[in-house]
């Protein structure tokens, strides 16, 4: 077969690609970021971003080469997306320059639908070692077919493969959950869609939302992280040994580490069960709306209702009786609508 050879004693070994995520993958690998929808994978992913372009730690844990990275946004308007990098970059204390240095955002929503024609246009437009992280988000924005047709997901891994040679990079997605519990999963089999797309990634990242108790509700409460969303990280690599689960709260804008050890007796949310009792299902409900909030207000002190709920997918009824309690937001009825407005 052309291209194989066999090991003697005179045969010096390949020397190894360098470590883009330290202990998780190396350059050329391919990273995949499975979770829940709504669940914050683009964050997670803006967040890598930063610490690859700067060369600092992920997730304060693991530590980052500095390289050129593209971010490749499919879904997010450009306004919103470009306010999430800069938010990221000033909760992280990241340095700002090396952002605008070595970070790209190509604002892409809309523009393509398949896997073939984005990675032929990135190609054609960069050269090869322009980038060492390309970031593709999210990967069912360009997937060919349905997502549990094995031949097309196939076809889809190829293209990424194309993408990993044609740019000499290292390529992270992100994909949502399939639909209904995933505490009886292994983390490979719980990306919607063909298994292909999980078991052909060098690196799996998967994200699942925990069911929070008491403890690690007084916890968040003490440490600030009141309206902070706790998360699992589960990781199975190829290259590396993989590291025990690694237990993170969404505390907008960013993922911290858990550092009370609080998390670890929690299990998964399952859909349907209250998270620890109604208090805590009510407080993240509220921190999940409130989040949502930030993003949609960009800025703003003051917003129409209608327009939010019709933004979140969420009754009106639900979106009044959460943000009742909240200390960031009020809701403030008119005549003929009501207003959400910012607390100062």
């Amino acid at each position: 077969m052309s291209g194989s050879w066999c090991i003697t004693e005179h045969d010096e070994l390949p020397e190894l690609p360098p470590e883009l995520i330290e202990g998780v993958i190396r350059k050329g690998g391919k990273l995949l970021i499975a979770g829940a929808s709504k669940a914050g994978k683009s964050y997670l992913l803006i967040e890598l971003a930063v610490a690859v372009a700067t060369g600092g730690w992920w997730l304060d844990r693991f530590r980052c080469m500095r390289g050129r990275v593209l971010y490749v946004n499919l879904e997010i308007q450009k306004p919103q997306f470009m306010h999430r990098v800069c938010r990221v970059t000033e909760a992280t204390g990241a340095d700002r320059a090396l952002v605008r240095e070595n970070l790209m955002v190509a604002n892409l929503r809309g523009k393509y639908t398949d896997a073939t024609t984005l990675v032929d246009d990135l190609i054609s437009s960069y050269g090869r070692g322009a980038f060492d992280l390309v970031i593709i988000d999210p990967a069912y924005k360009v997937q060919p077919g349905s997502e549990n047709d094995a031949d097309a997901i196939t076809r889809f891994c190829a293209e990424l493969d194309r993408l990993v040679e044609g740019l000499d990079c290292t390529v992270a997605y992100s994909h949502h959950h399939s639909k209904g519990g995933q505490g009886g999963k292994n983390a490979q089999d719980r990306a919607s869609g063909s298994g292909v797309l999980g078991r052909d990634a060098d690196a799996l990242i998967d994200m699942v939302e925990l069911g929070i108790n008491e403890d690690a509700f007084m916890a968040g409460r003490l440490r600030g992280r009141r309206r902070a969303i706790p998360f699992r990280l589960e990781f199975v690599l190829r290259d590396f040994k993989s590291p025990e689960p690694l237990d993170i709260w969404f505390n907008h804008p960013i993922h911290v580490t858990d550092d009370t050890g609080t998390l670890g007796a929690c299990e998964v949310r399952r859909p349907g069960k209250t998270r620890g009792g109604n208090r805590e299902r009510s407080e993240q409900i509220k921190t999940m709306i409130e989040s949502a909030l930030f993003d949609f207000m960009d800025g703003r002190d003051e917003v129409n209702r209608k327009e939010f709920v019709d933004f979140i997918k969420m009754d009106a009824r639900t979106v009044t009786k959460h943000l009742k309690n909240s200390d960031a937001f009020e809701i403030v009825s008119g005549t003929s609508s009501a207003t959400i407005k910012r607390i100062r």
